[in-house]
């Protein structure tokens, strides 16, 4: 597990301020105030009990409130990390090299299967925690690093309350995960606040309420009873109302009798109306007979007009139609010299086209000659390059058996000089005999 940082060791009201709902923030309030009512330092002010359980409570809020910030941070992590100007600014240098080390790490991995180089696991027991050694960092490091941070806080706020916002009506995975974290936060603070005293007044409620229940019940059943008694008088007024309607219907019949006889009055009347109009409609054509006779004259004289514009039209046409016959008659010689033109320019195009074509052979010619002399080129060029580095790793294999055999000759000379000294040692200090008489003596 990761060890706890400075920034998330905060008041449960503090960070339930901006992070939490509507109800964490009623709820950090109230704690604010009991706080505030209860002093500590008075002797008869709380019990032992529930000063460890008002303990207790912070020291869940904290852990949950923990909990919620690393989750939030966990969401915020793709989009944080490309904030490279924040970062830099927020985070020190040596946390800075090891993010950039994850990244590179994580791009382009050393090894997919292990995690740690088993050559460093002496340093990490000693206490060394850096990254240089690893060959495939876990993400868990880089969320201790982004936690141990508080300045980061407010940016992972704003960020959430954005995918919120966003991600209203179908939230991710992530952020409905962090949703109900944060409803279990509300529910278990709520839960730890409500004394002994407030559950069994709730129980009372419960139990009150079921009795008003029954009594509720009882008052429905004698309200059904009235509605069907209200029913069985409300279809007999629907019979009663059947019997007026069938009534009605009957004056009805004789109304349509009076309006059929009526309507046949109306009838012999429109008829004496349209012999009043035939006659009216006679005198009428006799009237536009004559004005037909008027208008014949008149178009007969318009008829003629017309024909006399036709004429002089037509002799237009053939005048037009003559100096057309003109124009295409002096555009067919001019076309033909235009021709022999065309003729002799693609005469021109066919000769520089065979041209190119036999300038295409022969660089297809030289080509044959070309690729192989530069084929062999390359094979001498990669012969040379291999030789010589066989020669560079037969001097390096060579350097390095030299200097292992120094190293060998200076521990074997090594060997000697502390042989030398112990045959010294052990030449100069006297024998065990001599010392033991010497006790006995004293």
């Amino acid at each position: 597990m990761d060890p706890p940082s400075t920034g998330t060791l905060q008041s449960p009201s503090s960070h339930s301020t901006g992070s939490k709902t509507g109800s964490s923030k009623s709820a950090a309030s109230s704690v604010e105030q009991r706080e505030k009512d209860m002093d500590l330092t008075k002797d008869n002010s709380a019990s032992p009990i529930d000063l460890e359980c008002h303990i207790q409570c912070e020291r869940i809020t904290k852990i949950l409130d923990e909990a919620i910030y690393k989750a939030k941070l966990s969401i915020c992590l793709p989009e944080l990390v490309k904030e490279y100007r924040l970062l830099n600014k927020v985070l020190s240098p040596p946390h800075m090299d090891d993010l950039i080390f994850i990244f590179e790490q994580y791009d382009n991995p050393l090894f997919s299967a292990s995690l740690l180089n088993m050559a460093v696991m002496d340093d990490l027991k000693a206490g060394d925690l850096s990254l240089k050694n690893r060959l495939n960092p876990e993400l868990g490091h880089l969320l201790y690093i982004m936690n141990s941070y508080p300045q980061l806080r407010p940016r992972v706020e704003e960020m959430i309350e954005k995918a919120k916002a966003v991600e209203k009506h179908a939230p991710s995975p992530g952020l409905e995960f962090l949703l109900e974290l944060e409803r279990f936060r509300d529910l278990m603070v709520w839960q730890m606040e409500t004394t002994a005293a407030e559950e069994l007044a709730a129980k009372i409620n419960t139990r009150k309420l079921e009795a008003s229940n029954e009594q509720l019940i009882l008052r429905i059943k004698e309200y059904t009873q009235i509605l069907k008694e209200e029913s069985d008088r409300f279809e007999q007024t629907i019979s009663l109302k059947a019997e007026i309607i069938q009534k009605l219907e009957h004056e009805l019949a004789i109304l349509n009798y009076d309006a059929t006889v009526r309507l046949k009055k109306k009838i012999l009347d429109s008829e004496r109306q349209m012999v009043l109009a035939t006659r009216t409609h006679a005198v009428k054509n006799e009237m536009l007979k004559e004005e037909e006779v008027q208008t014949r004259d008149e178009y007969e004289n318009l008829l003629r007009q017309h024909l006399i514009e036709e004429k002089n039209q037509r002799a237009r046409r053939f005048k037009v139609e003559t100096q057309l016959l003109s124009w295409l008659q002096k555009y067919d010689i001019e076309m033909s010299d235009k021709q022999v033109e065309l003729d002799e320019f693609s005469q021109k195009y066919d000769d520089e086209v065979d041209k190119c074509e036999d300038l295409q052979r022969q660089l297809a010619e030289q080509d044959k000659e070309y690729i192989p002399l530069m084929a062999e080129r390359e094979e001498e060029y990669h012969q040379e390059m291999t030789e010589k580095m066989n020669k560079f790793l037969m001097e390096h294999a060579a350097r390095v058996i030299q200097h292992a055999w120094r190293e060998v000759l200076i521990n074997r000379a090594e060997k000697k000089k502390l042989r030398k000294l112990l045959k010294k040692i052990q030449s100069a200090a006297p024998p065990l005999e001599l010392l033991a008489g010497k006790k006995g003596k004293k």
